[in-house]
């Protein structure tokens, strides 16, 4: 019976919490508001039906290294990827260019082929030739 009473004992600690994201969620439900990035990950989730169920797939990005902006798009591309792993650089069979618009600039046009774009945020190409 103690031995219950000591496990219990952590379970006390996150009724705070819970009771308090129970109650932001309520509010954010009330308001008729998504949850925050929710449109991002829908609209990132669409390049899986157009990527083999594993492996890798390459990533250019236009967001200068080191910024907030870049990682931020990185995790929640390899998010809503996985089980895929995200590699930098255009070395992968599919490859996504966040903005679309760094396509032409920061990839080679005669060795890939477009398989979509999904608005201006970002697209998916597919290697064609070596």
């Amino acid at each position: 019976m103690l031995a219950l009473v000591l496990l219990m004992l952590p379970i006390s600690d996150s009724i705070p919490l819970t009771r308090s994201r129970l109650q932001l969620w309520g509010r954010l439900r009330a308001r008729h508001h998504r949850a925050p990035d929710a449109d991002r990950d829908r609209a990132y989730a669409q390049l899986r039906l157009y990527l083999p169920p594993t492996g890798r797939v390459g990533l250019v990005q236009a967001a200068p290294t080191g910024t907030t902006a870049r990682e931020r798009e990185y995790f929640f591309l390899q998010y809503a990827l996985a089980p895929r792993l995200l590699v930098p650089g255009a070395d992968q069979e599919f490859v996504v260019v966040c903005p679309a618009s760094a396509a032409a600039s920061r990839l080679d046009l005669s060795a890939f082929a477009a398989v979509g774009r999904f608005g201006d945020d970002f697209a998916l190409y597919r290697r064609i030739r070596g």
